[in-house]
């Protein structure tokens, strides 16, 4: 006989030694959603970790997701353990401890929300976790002490076609202590279950290397792809143990088998791929490892076990729900024993007697306390627990006044039923059914009549909801000219709104009236109860006229402030010019406001809550204005000409007096016309502020010119220059001196303003006579003479 070494699912199996003292052995992930709707999930690390120290000290890493189309990083996160470290329990408990296979599992835990419109990527996403180190003494790789694990799983996109896509990853069940022979046909349970209903498939793959994997490197966040491990010559994923049969995955169920033909510890995986309609949705990868040795030829001899008061020879067994069978083994007080349930250890229960309450195929599995050797496995006792259907369903409720609750538990020939209300079974409520019009505390008790199983239900307590408080409020007792007030309601999900005894195609909480009147409601809950409001008396606000008298223009900002009148009264005035600290006072000041046109407005409230209705006016504050003229004007009997005042402050009215020679005696110009005598002009101007400004000009009147016949330019301040009487008021007067040879030797067309001074060029004309022509305006006659230059 030969002895059987225990496996590990997703173990890496330490073999006697040091070299086999790395803490850790393998691990897998799953993601689990927490709602019925994709965002909320439960991200798992299993770890299962050697019992030492290290193993002891082993705690949460980083976990990344990542998105397929590029590798794009998504999210980072941490997860922290998540429940008690539990042992991994093997049958064979002596060459478990000979063989140093000493294992915990540790879980490691984190909760995430992800936003399905950020996690719509059509080719998905994957969630890696990467950490180190395998065992040194693994035979079918490279180097493996510096090679690490990555755990990978693929999710699809939250939303697909726009709608919410939900999904959870395989779950895995627990796993035994299991042993290996050389050369002995081997079978284990690698499958698990997916809690959609979606279909699974198992493929052999490589086991997945850590991305920069090393001594120095544990728990790295980084994107894929992530490398496969370096197997070693001879082994790839199709001959990870080599066998005859190497070892295999049925693609359907998960199992593995093999006949293992050579001794060692072998690492291998198995993707799992999840299919939904046919179409690929996820992927989970595992990491697993056997170790193979040559078993002892011994083993012991095989239990027996049968059921307490049953016969010997029974094998399968009915029992009812909350009911036991008491399983019983020969007694050998030199053996371990470990029973199994569906071929799964059992923690705990290593006695030769089992209470076997679930259902499921019962065998316990015998080895040595003594010397390893072969362990054996009884004969399987199958039990089956009787389905009595108690899970009490209800639907209804009892509200305040009214309501009925219908209790239910599922139908089946094979069952009778006696109700129980209080405590008390309720005559004729024999049937799967249950209707009540009254609280209480609700029970079914259910009897299968071919076995005999009587079993009660939960005791369901059922009480009437409290009075629907029904509410009906506004901020204001009274609608607004030209608005709507809004109405609140509350207390219920619907609503029932009437007015003046009238009902109103209206079921919201919130209700705009229109128009005055007494309004109520009768709110509804969510289980269909009702409640009625108070009454609420809406009136309605009269509207009001308001008015602003004109504001009558001010002069300057020296003004006086003007009291403004508004109608009714009780408003508030605003505007520049108007105090800010005191609005009401209808004060506007023209210091304040400045030189310019401004906008006031006198705004009164028909009611404290309604909008202001607002009367608008302008106040003008003018500049005043200012003229310049000049103070004499001289001309030419005769003559006809304008003067352009320099005006500011924007006049617009105009009077000259007296009008005598005036084309226009309201233009802002002196317009002279024909003038024959000396005349003093009047001018005042106003603006639009009423501002006025005052000034006057004399036009002087020459009617002829002085001409002398001879001077004496000799530079002794006596008649050094021809000077000419009378000639300013010839503005266009034109004179031209010639000599005697006829040469231009002076000339003035802008009325002798530089008068001749004898010389030209700058240089002294010659003594003796001069001729001149003076023109001195026109309709004059043209003067014709001589000048004498005296030296």
């Amino acid at each position: 006989m030969r002895l059987k070494i225990y496996v590990l699912l997703w173990c890496s199996l330490g073999l006697l030694g040091s070299s086999f003292a790395t803490h850790q052995v393998g691990g897998h992930l799953e993601m689990r959603a927490l709602d019925t709707s994709p965002g909320r999930y439960l991200i798992t690390v299993t770890n299962y970790l050697e019992n030492n120290a290290r193993g002891n000290q082993q705690g949460g890493g980083r976990l990344g997701i990542y998105r397929k189309r590029d590798n794009f990083l998504m999210l980072i996160f941490t997860t922290s353990q998540s429940g008690p470290r539990q042992p991994l329990v093997f049958a064979n408990e002596r060459c478990a401890e000979q063989r140093n296979l000493n294992f915990i599992v540790a879980t490691f835990s984190a909760e995430i929300n992800l936003d399905p419109l950020t996690y719509s990527d059509p080719l998905g996403y994957y969630i890696s976790y990467q950490t180190r180190n395998r065992n040194d003494g693994i035979d079918n790789i490279m180097n493996p002490v510096n090679t690490g694990y990555t755990f990978y799983l693929e999710f699809p996109p939250l939303l697909r076609n726009g709608s919410p896509f939900l999904n959870s990853s395989p779950r895995f069940p627990a796993i035994n202590g299991e042993y290996i022979c050389i050369n002995d046909p081997f079978t284990f349970a690698f499958g698990g279950t997916d809690p959609d209903g979606d279909q699974l498939r198992y493929s052999l793959v490589s086991p997945l290397n850590q991305l920069g994997s090393g001594n120095n490197n544990t728990n790295n966040v980084s994107a894929g792809p992530y490398p496969d491990v370096v197997w070693a010559p001879g082994y790839d994923s199709d001959n990870a143990i080599p066998g005859k049969p190497a070892l295999r995955v049925n693609p359907t169920t998960g199992e593995l088998t093999v006949t293992a033909s050579s001794q060692g510890l072998f690492v291998f995986a198995v993707k799992v791929e999840e299919y939904r309609n046919g179409q690929l949705i996820g992927e989970v990868r595992r990491d697993f490892q056997f170790l193979v040795v040559d078993c002892p030829p011994v083993s012991l001899p095989k239990a027996l076990v049968r059921a307490q008061n049953k016969p010997a020879t029974a094998s399968s067994f009915t029992i009812c729900p909350n009911t036991g069978l008491t399983l019983l083994a020969n007694t050998d007080p030199t053996w371990f024993y470990q029973w199994q349930r569906d071929g799964l250890n059992l923690p705990g229960d290593t006695l030769p007697t089992l209470e076997a309450r679930m259902p499921g195929s019962y065998m316990v599995v015998v080895s040595s306390k003594t010397s390893c050797v072969q362990s054996s496995k009884s004969q399987a006792l199958t039990v089956t627990v009787v389905d009595v259907g108690t899970q009490l369903s209800s639907s209804g409720h009892l509200c305040p006044t009214t309501g009925t609750m219908s209790f239910s538990v599922p139908a089946s020939d094979n069952q009778t039923y006696r109700w129980f209300v209080d405590g008390q079974v309720r005559a004729g409520a024999v049937q799967p059914t249950f209707t009540t019009e009254q609280p209480g505390r609700f029970q079914v008790e259910v009897t299968n009549t071919i076995y005999g199983c009587r079993v009660r239900s939960e005791e369901r307590t059922v009480a009437r909801s409290a009075p629907v408080q029904a509410t009906l409020s506004s901020s204001a007792s009274a609608i607004c000219p030209g608005t709507s007030l809004a109405l609140i309601a509350g207390g219920g999900v619907n609503y029932r709104w009437q007015q003046n005894g009238q009902s109103l195609s209206h079921s919201a909480a919130a209700f705009d009236a229109q128009t005055a009147g007494t309004y109520s409601l009768t709110a509804i809950d969510e289980y269909g109860c009702e409640g009625t409001s108070a009454p609420l008396a809406i009136g309605q606000v009269p509207p009001i006229t308001v008015t602003l008298e004109p504001v009558p223009p001010s002069c300057g900002t020296v003004a006086p402030a003007l009291r403004l009148t508004g109608k009714p009264d009780g408003g508030v005035f605003a505007g520049t010019g108007i105090a800010p600290s005191d609005p009401a006072t209808g004060q506007f000041s023209p210091a304040a406001a400045g030189v310019g046109l401004h906008a006031l407005t006198y705004t009164v409230r028909p009611a404290p809550w309604c909008e202001g209705v607002a009367a608008r006016q302008n106040a003008l504050v003018a500049p005043i204005p200012t003229i310049g003229l000049p103070d004499t004007i001289k001309t030419w009997r005769g003559n006809t000409f304008t003067v352009d005042p320099e005006l500011t402050g924007s006049p617009n009215q105009f009077w000259w007096e007296p009008t005598a020679f005036l084309g226009n005696s309201r233009s802002a110009q002196l317009d002279i016309v024909d003038i024959q005598h000396d005349t003093t002009y009047y001018f005042r101007v106003r603006n639009e502020g009423l501002c006025e400004a005052r000034d006057t000009v004399r036009v002087r009147v020459f009617s002829r010119i002085w001409i002398p016949d001879a001077f004496s330019p000799n530079r002794d301040g006596q008649n050094d220059v021809w000077e000419l009487k009378g000639v300013e008021g010839f503005t266009k007067a034109e004179l031209t001196i010639f000599n005697r040879w006829g040469e231009v030797v002076y000339w003035s067309n802008n009325g002798y303003q530089s008068p001749f001074d004898g010389t030209f060029q700058g240089q002294p004309l010659p003594e003796g006579p001069y001729v001149f022509v003076l023109k001195p305006a026109p309709g004059y006659e043209t003067i014709r003479g001589k000048v004498v230059v005296l030296r």
